[in-house]
């Protein structure tokens, strides 16, 4: 039986002292201090969806100026201009509530206005009846649209 204690070795009553091969070996002389962990953190819906719906409308833009370069007929055209301007007021009108409904001390909100509704989701474990009408009263002095076309719903 063998047993290795302290670069001793002894096997049957007999000891030898065992020597590292070291030949190979490197000794590091600079001392390394790792770079602080940087947490990685996924994006939570509000961003995600922020991005996707800039993609989109980024999209249509490129898709809508294409039309308005290249269309033959004067009413393409026109037709054209006119969805651009509508999606840009769009854009603001939305702009403009999240960020009073932010102002209200919500920590996010997503505004989605179609042609005659409006959708929200507000950054929230939950809404209370008054809080759902604070953000409509918002949303419909800005957008126009009447409070029972308002859908507004939380999302933590």
């Amino acid at each position: 039986m063998a047993l290795l204690t302290t670069g001793l070795l002894t096997y049957r009553g007999h000891v030898w002292q065992s020597k590292a091969d070291r030949s190979n070996a490197m000794q590091v002389a600079k001392t390394m201090t790792p770079e602080p962990a940087v947490p990685v953190t996924a994006p939570d819906f509000f961003t995600e969806y922020r991005l996707e719906r800039d993609k989109i409308r980024s999209e249509r833009f490129d898709l809508l100026r294409e039309i308005i370069r290249s269309a033959s007929g004067e009413e393409t055209r026109q037709k054209a201009q006119e969805a651009v301007l509508k999606m840009t007021l769009e854009k603001q009108r939305e702009a403009e509530i999240e960020s009073l409904i932010k102002a209200r001390g919500y920590a996010d909100v997503l505004v989605f206005i179609r042609d005659n509704s409006v959708s929200a989701v507000v950054k929230t474990p939950s809404l209370t009846r008054e809080d759902v009408m604070q953000v409509a009263e918002v949303i419909s002095r800005v957008s126009g649209v009447k409070p029972e076309d308002i859908t507004i719903s939380a999302k933590p």
